[in-house]
């Protein structure tokens, strides 16, 4: 396709602020920006408790939690701090955010920046982002693309659900214990590609660490202040993600707040609720193809 300079320097542009974008964590990954690289691993309150013994068993507990998750929307409000193309440190509220997920896999998520929307979501098929404010671009792209461009993407799907505490891990990850935390990491090859810290008392996840083809960290995401109900809902209230540039500087984060967790019963589960929105009104469209870029889609 074809784009003329004109447009092609407008994408550049919004390209160029899409830096304050990469990685989200499920949930766009933008605050506390310009920071020296802190390893930031969960402190354990308390008394300690031992580990699983096995792999084995901690992918049994993780499982069993993964598989008891309930349908839940909550209130989400947050606040996301950038570092823009000029270098200057810029800060907005999240207001008004509704969060909606349905396990295993459908997320909805809807608020304002500057009484403009920001949207994201992912069903079983497809992902989406749209944000309104400034970027005035939706990007969005098959779960089965996603597959194979992992640590290469602006929004990951498969980060959302564990954003909320929803982790899947198999045999193949190493596991080791420190002060508290049982430790699950994840090889490709002979490179980390994901480390998870999981509480040994209540064997809830605590943070999570996504490296790159490299090695290198590229995003973390904590979690904290799980609330627990008789329903079957356990997700953490307390969820802050941050990304990091190839030199390992944190260069963007966002952090979120749930309030008024509620089950989400089956006649409140509505199919549009979970169906990527149309791209209406929206400056730039991006889709990602099977290079793993997102690419102008044609008007």
């Amino acid at each position: 396709m074809k784009i003329e300079n004109s447009k092609l320097k407008t994408m550049n542009s919004k390209l160029t602020r899409l830096g304050s974008l990469r990685q989200i964590t499920g949930l766009l990954a933008i605050m506390l920006v310009g920071c020296a690289p802190q390893v930031r691993r969960p402190i354990h309150e308390g008394p300690t408790c031992p580990g699983k013994p096995t792999v084995a068993a901690a992918v049994e507990a993780l499982a069993l939690q993964r598989n008891s998750q309930q349908p839940f929307q909550a209130s989400a409000d947050g606040v996301i701090l950038w570092r823009d193309e000029k270098g200057k440190d810029r800060d907005e509220p999240i207001r008004g955010g509704n969060l909606a997920f349905v396990p295993p896999d459908k997320v909805f998520f809807k608020g304002s920046i500057v009484f403009k929307e920001a949207r994201f979501g992912t069903n079983q098929q497809e992902f989406w982002l749209r944000i309104k404010y400034e970027l005035d671009t939706y990007w969005w792209g098959t779960r089965t693309a996603a597959q194979d461009c992992i640590g290469s993407l602006i929004f990951d799907p498969a980060q959302i659900a564990e954003a909320i505490g929803i982790v899947d891990v198999t045999p193949q990850w190493k596991l080791s214990y420190r002060d508290g935390y049982d430790i699950l990491t994840l090889y490709r090859g002979r490179v980390i590609g994901k480390r998870i810290y999981v509480d040994a008392c209540d064997y809830r996840v605590s943070l999570i660490e996504y490296f790159d083809a490299e090695g290198l960290k590229q995003v973390t995401i904590e979690l904290s202040e799980y609330a627990a109900q008789d329903s079957g809902i356990n997700v953490p209230t307390r969820i802050r993600a941050a990304s990091y540039d190839p030199q390992g500087l944190k260069q963007s984060a966002v952090s979120f707040t749930l309030n008024n967790i509620r089950p989400l019963p089956p006649e409140r589960q509505k199919p549009a609720l979970f169906q990527r929105p149309a791209a209406d009104g929206y400056g730039t469209v991006l889709r990602l193809n099977d290079d793993c870029q997102f690419v102008q889609e044609n008007p």
